[in-house]
């Protein structure tokens, strides 16, 4: 009908900052022919085994999560660990959705969604949607995932029908917009009435009661974490306080994903003090973090022989 673009109501001051962003030209691609032009229902299995999908995730955990999560639900997707990859792949194939990690190594989601949206670089599909997947609440957070031309975002860790229902959204059919899900505050989680180590009931929820799909998740976890404390310490001992950030990230959320509610609670921490620098906290924390994983192995591994019904 000729509107140059859409915002919901209750209109939001980030939303339409961003969409008069786009339309005056200072924002990227506009959001108009996705929020505008509905796509015909995809529900079926065989109909979302054509739909192909790119996680872009440094996580081996996370990695996992999201591609056991997807093919769960039906869909086709590969994955890289960073944005330059990311860059690389969607100049080479025709994808339909990016899931795109906004803590990369390198080229972080934000620049690499910025670089899909350029219209001169090589990638085939300028417009493709891009769902950012953060951890992060601060202020401004939406509208920077919006600014950099994201289309909507997902919290971490995942949940398989937040995933299934954004997905749907914005290649099968319901009328889209910017996804608007929650993201939960970053803080310290309570201990208060849940499980020190080991929260199995979240794990199951999260993945619909997917036994399988949990027990792969947890063995890659349990498989993954000795190789990143090594890096931890490194980063300690190096006194590189950018790179103890990142591993600490990167371990809060694997441990969030598998339920580890101590570890993520240590790791939390651990990510503070080296945005901080302050790398003498750090190399208090190292220890205790260590021994929460040693802690929650066992009952991790008890997890993934028993079968739960």
């Amino acid at each position: 009908m000729g509107f140059a673009g859409q915002v919901s109501k209750p209109v939001k001051q980030g939303e339409l900052g961003t969409c008069l962003a786009f339309i005056l030209g200072y924002g990227g691609p506009s959001l108009a022919p996705q929020v505008s032009t509905p796509k015909p229902a995809r529900t079926s299995r065989e109909e979302r085994e054509r739909i192909h999908l790119l996680v872009v995730e440094d996580n081996r955990v996370n990695q996992q999560v999201a591609l056991g999560m997807l093919g769960s639900l039906g869909y086709r997707a590969d994955v890289v660990a960073d944005g330059l990859s990311a860059l690389r792949v969607l100049a080479d194939k025709d994808y339909d959705l990016v899931l795109m990690d906004c803590q990369l190594p390198g080229m972080d989601g934000y620049e690499a969604t910025r670089q899909i949206r350029r219209p001169e670089t090589a990638i085939r599909n300028h417009d493709i949607p891009i769902i950012a997947t953060t951890a992060h609440a601060l202020a401004g957070d939406r509208e920077k995932c919006l600014a950099a031309g994201m289309n909507g975002y997902i919290s971490k860790p995942l949940r398989l029908h937040n995933l299934e229902q954004t997905i749907e959204e914005w290649t099968g059919g319901a009328s889209v917009q910017a996804n608007v899900e929650p993201i939960p505050l970053e803080s310290v989680p309570s201990g208060e009435g849940r499980p020190t180590a080991f929260d199995q009931a979240d794990l199951i929820d999260r993945v619909m009661g997917n036994e399988d799909l949990a027990q792969q998740i947890i063995r890659e976890f349990v498989d993954d974490i000795p190789g990143q404390l090594l890096r931890l310490a490194q980063a300690v001992n190096e006194l590189d306080s950018e790179a103890v950030r990142f591993v600490a990230h990167s371990i809060k959320g694997a441990a969030a994903n598998v339920g580890g509610v101590e570890m993520r609670e240590i790791a939390w921490n651990l990510e503070q003090t080296g945005s901080a620098g302050d790398l003498v906290s750090a190399a208090e924390a190292l220890p205790k973090l260590s021994a929460s994983f040693e802690r929650v192995k066992p009952a991790m591994e008890r997890f993934c022989q028993s079968s739960i019904r």
